[in-house]
């Protein structure tokens, strides 16, 4: 029994002993198969990324070079005439003349390093501590399939010259990893190739300040009015604070002052934190004011004046020919996309813009408000003006004054979103005319309240009281708002959004609610789109223009207002011309003319708008006076004019449109009937149009006014009831008459009652 323990115990050992070794040789050809398999990784990434490295860096050519083989200039814009607008920013102008790096403020370059990459003089290209912070918070959403992620970025101040100089603009906001690559692998070896003050100075030369500055030197003039080498410690803080974020940090806008405050402060405590100045240096730059007439606390700038002439039309411009290239409208120059085009490409774009007329507009605007603003309390205007035979835009007054922060003079009121009060009404009752009424319909002006969310509200008319049953004619004459919203409810707000979208009016779609009070201003517009869709009433339905550029939904305009009349490149080759309006019939000649009819007889002169030419108007005062705007035009001139202040302060109570933008819009249309030689030419009359000879006016005070006439619709049945019946109907009333032409369209202008207008309730 001995033996036998003795002799299995012996087995189990020499067992355990050969599982050991087995284990401890499996081990061993794991081991060494893992590191073959190692090896043959390192081999193979290391091989990959030779050939991904390569790939990428034997393209690379000096920013110089680089740019000199993709444009060599910026392009201009001129008006109509040939006289010059303004030349378009070229991001890499500073590249193209740069500043020598020792002639830059020591000042400039310390906060620029400590802000930026303040391992700069000592990394290969690359801030690697900030690329691994980079990478440890964007991996893994780019495991997870999206993208490299939204964490924060670690670029040095190489990569960003890369990412600037080298990668396409579409492509620099790519998190994609394979563009991370791209930008490392040109930084480090951008970093091999050339010194650390190469790079700084291509970098500062290029880099964007805001303002319209992109490198030092710009950036120096365009704030400080001085050379870079000349800019004080408090000066360059406040710069190389500004390329994180340009928008937010230039403190030329009102709204960024404060943050570009604290900017300039967090680069002052990292110069200090960097050793490049001391605390009493930081805080004595902290308390210095920046000269400069505009005061705000202890940091004082105010936009520096550029060489522009109508500088919201040229920046409209500018955005309207990146969608046209995005079209395809036409080709940019060689090796440029369409963001590149006009920086780079050398175009000359001929521009729809009457020079003249557009500085007639500047003067007016000048002129009425300095005369008027004490009283109104409104300090900014604008003006638009379109030929109604064409679609050209042939002025665009944005504001009163582009560079005058006080008044947010770069905010663009022509194509900003306004209420324009009762101008909207032209829609309403176009939807009308369409559906049998007539400019003699009757309309129930008495006391109206509607239920809403917010419990019941009444509609008032601009003098609180009611004028009972009237005709459309009086009601759109002087602008009466029950009658009108008792319309749209008659009609249907969706019936009156159809005849607006056709009108070419763009930012009221069929799912925003406006509400039945949409007749009185109540969703906002822009002065731009109403001056086109007054232009297309003036046509007497036909909208003119050219294709649009806009990515509108179906059933809104298909053309667009007209501002490039022809692109030339650098041999002066044409890329683009403009081969005049093509054409959209939006309604029916009768029933914008009707709308024509009692704008330029009876409104303009209740208004006392009148001019000395065929002309009609319409008013339109916002709630609580906001804004006062006017919406006229002639056969050739379409013009919108707004008054009041931009940031939506109320102005003077009963600041209605007739005493407030009214003068505005008479005046210049008075100044552009001269330049434009406008006298004479009256509306033309459908041949569908007939008069009707009627009875006592029922407008008239007293009713007593005697015989009037009355415009219809040939052959067309009424369908309500009528002060006047149309030529042909059988009435006791209205005997049947023979259908009479109008041999004229509009009255010479004569004295008419004081204007009141109406603010939108």
């Amino acid at each position: 029994m001995a033996n036998i323990h003795r002799l299995r115990k012996h087995r189990m050992q020499r067992v355990a002993k050969r599982s050991h070794s087995a284990r401890r040789l499996r081990g061993r050809l794991f081991l060494a198969s893992l590191g073959v398999l190692a090896i043959t990784v390192v081999v193979s990434v290391g091989t990959t990324g030779l050939f991904v490295y390569r790939s990428y860096a034997n393209d690379l050519v000096p920013p110089t070079e680089l740019i000199a083989s993709t444009g060599t200039g910026s392009s201009v814009a001129v008006d109509r005439n040939g006289r010059f607008l303004f030349e378009f920013l070229d991001p890499l102008a500073g590249l193209r003349d740069p500043v020598a790096l020792e002639d830059v403020s020591p000042y400039l370059i310390a906060a620029t390093i400590a802000t930026e990459d303040a391992s700069f003089y000592d990394n290969p290209g690359i801030n690697v501590q900030g690329l691994v912070r980079a990478v440890r918070e964007n991996l893994p959403t780019y495991l997870g399939g999206q993208g490299f992620g939204e964490g924060s970025g670690g670029s040095s101040i190489t990569q960003q010259l890369v990412k600037n100089v080298y990668i396409e603009q579409e492509e620099r906001f790519d998190r994609r990893l394979e563009r991370k690559v791209k930008e490392t692998v040109l930084a480090i070896e951008l970093r091999r190739r050339y010194s650390a003050d190469q790079i700084l100075e291509w970098y500062l030369n290029q880099i964007d300040y805001g303002n319209f500055a992109h490198g030092i030197q710009a950036a120096a003039n365009r704030y400080f009015g001085k050379s870079a080498s000349d800019l004080t410690l408090a000066e360059s803080a406040m710069l190389a604070g500004i390329p994180q974020a340009p928008t937010l940090f230039t403190p030329v806008l009102p709204e960024n002052r404060e943050a570009a405050v604290r900017r300039q402060h967090e680069v002052l405590a990292r110069m200090v934190d960097e050793g490049y100045i001391s605390p009493s240096q930081a805080a004595e730059a902290r308390a210095q004011p920046l000269e400069s007439p505009l005061d705000y606390g202890s940091f004082q700038l105010k936009t520096t004046k550029f060489d522009i002439s109508a500088p919201h039309f040229v920046f409209y411009v500018e955005e309207v020919l990146r969608k046209m290239c995005a079209k395809e409208m036409f080709r940019p120059p060689e090796n440029l996309d369409c963001d590149e085009m006009l920086g780079q490409g050398v175009l000359t774009v001929v521009t729809s813009l009457d020079l003249e007329l557009q500085r007639i507009g500047e003067q007016v605007v000048e002129e009425t408000l300095r005369e008027n603003e004490a009283t109104t309390g409104g300090h900014n205007g604008s003006i638009v003006a379109i030929d109604p035979n064409n679609g050209e835009i042939l002025a665009m007054v944005g504001s009163r004054d582009f560079f005058d922060e006080e008044i947010e003079g770069q905010v663009d009121i022509v194509t900003s979103l306004r209420s324009h009060g009762s101008t909207m009404k032209v829609f309403t009752y176009l939807t009308a005319f369409e559906q049998g009424w007539v400019p003699s319909t009757l309309v129930n002006d008495s006391q109206l309240i509607l239920e809403d969310l917010e419990g019941s509200h009444e509609i008032n008319n601009w003098n609180f009281s009611h004028l009972g049953e009237i005709t459309v004619r009086r009601a759109l004459t002087e602008s009466v708002n029950v009658p009108a919203v008792r319309t749209v409810i008659e009609l249907t707000e969706d019936e009156v959004k159809r005849t607006i979208h056709r009108f070419g009016i763009t930012d009221i779609p069929q799912g925003r609610f406006c509400g039945n009070t949409i007749t009185l201003g109540s969703c906002e517009v822009k002065a731009l789109d109403m001056a086109f869709a007054y232009a297309t009433i003036a046509n007497n339905g036909v909208m003119k223009g050219m294709p649009t550029v806009e990515d509108l939904p179906e059933g809104l305009r298909d053309l667009d207002p007209v501002s490039v009349l022809q692109i030339r490149d650098q041999q002066g080759n044409i890329i683009y011309e403009y081969q005049g309006p093509q054409e959209r019939m939006v309604i029916d000649p009768p029933y914008p003319y009707m709308i024509t009819h009692i704008l330029s007889n009876d409104a303009i002169r209740w208004s006392q708008l009148a001019l000395p030419f065929p002309a009609a108007a319409k008013t339109g005062t916002s709630e609580e006076f906001r804004d006062s705007v006017i919406l006229g035009y002639t056969p050739d001139l379409s013009v919108g004019v707004w008054m009041g202040n931009a940031d939506g302060t109320v102005m003077a109570d009963r600041t209605f449109s007739g005493s407030g933008a009214g003068p505005m819009w008479n005046t210049f249309m008075r100044r552009a009937g001269e330049h434009l030689e406008l006298a004479g030419r009256g509306f033309s009359v459908p041949e569908s149009i007939v008069v009707s000879e009627c009875g006592q006016d029922p407008d008239g005070d007293d009713g007593s006014s005697g015989p009037h006439s009355e415009i219809f619709v040939e052959e067309e049945p009424l369908r309500k009831p009528s002060a006047c019946r149309a030529p042909g109907q059988d009435d006791p009333l209205f005997p049947s008459k023979p259908p009479v032409r109008p041999s004229v369209t509009t009255p010479t202008p004569e004295s008419f009652p004081p204007p009141l207008d109406d603010p939108a309730p």
